[in-house]
């Protein structure tokens, strides 16, 4: 953030990973921020017990959150900026707008190699990322890497795919491209990781879906921790697999890790629920949300005391 003279007031267009954590940034810094968000909820590619508790953490901040709102116009003049939402007016001095971003794919050029981009956003590419001429067969010397593959419009994605390329190059053996466990994380506070399929999208692919909900307030760590400590772990799992996972607290993003391994080199749950987990931690809370997936109560750690 280069910002050297913070606004009064702040609108913020877009209620998913980069408007919120901006908007809390604002928000703490002691700015008027209200967040808008034209889907149901905020945060929409994640769990909705994420946008409840992330709605409410972001309240707690000060702000104003608006999800399911339509945006009829936006104006300038000498004051700042004026919106209409919803029929109502709403005034702010500076606005973010953070809608999404659009890779510009009929910009480059793809056509003169035999792939057509009117009307698509994203490039074909195979498990190698050479980029698919529109009869499938791959365009001799190149490759695509980033967000115009639309694997996920994250630098570790894209540097993931780079590495792979870059190993062709060099005439070098390796995998190849494997997206089964992408993570991401919301760097808000507290942070938001997420890796695999949400309970929804489990459900939707036709899986036997378990569950594990844990609220980190019933975790030892949480006890400690005290104020600030909003956060939770949800699992979803499939027939001894682990298909998604979510983890937000303090450290979400760092939790998530081993929830990405996990999914990744597809270890067991029953593996997963006999390892010997650190005490008192926050990824400690991940052992009691597997014990809430066999449909029992989660287990509470045990009290913690000096002495």
């Amino acid at each position: 953030m280069k910002v050297t003279d913070l606004p009064r007031s702040l609108a913020v267009i877009g209620g998913g990973p980069i408007g919120c954590e901006f908007a809390q940034a604002f928000a703490r810094f002691g700015v008027d921020v209200t967040l808008l968000e034209a889907g149901e909820r905020i945060l929409t590619k994640e769990e909705p017990e994420v946008s409840a508790l992330m709605a409410d953490v972001l309240r707690r901040d000060g702000m104003e959150v608006r999800s399911g709102v339509t945006i009829d116009s936006v104006a300038h003049d000498d004051q700042g900026f004026v919106l209409e939402v919803d029929g109502d007016g709403l005034r702010a001095e500076r606005l973010l707008v953070a809608a999404g971003r659009d890779t510009g794919l009929p910009d480059l050029g793809l056509e003169s190699v035999g792939v057509a981009t009117e009307d698509r956003k994203h490039v074909d590419v195979d498990a190698r990322l050479r980029v698919l001429a529109d009869d499938g067969s791959p365009v001799e010397g190149l490759w695509s890497v980033g967000d115009v593959v639309g694997k996920g419009l994250f630098t570790h994605v894209a540097k993931y795919q780079a590495a792979i390329v870059i190993r062709q190059l060099l005439a070098q053996d390796g995998p190849e491209a494997d997206y089964t466990a992408v993570p991401r994380v919301t760097f808000t506070y507290p942070e938001v990781g997420a890796v695999g399929l949400t309970e929804q999208q489990a459900r939707d692919a036709g899986h036997d879906v378990q569950v594990g909900l844990v609220d980190t307030k019933d975790s030892s760590r949480g006890d400690l921790h005290g104020e600030g400590n909003d956060g939770l772990v949800k699992l979803v799992a499939s027939r001894d697999r682990l298909l998604g996972g979510t983890t937000v607290g303090p450290m979400g993003g760092e939790v998530l890790a081993m929830l990405t391994t996990a999914i990744h080199g597809q270890v067991p749950v029953s593996t997963l629920k006999s390892m010997i987990y650190a005490y008192p931690t926050w990824h400690g809370v991940v052992r009691q949300a597997l014990s809430a997936l066999g449909g029992t109560a989660p287990q509470r750690d045990a009290p913690f005391t000096l002495g």
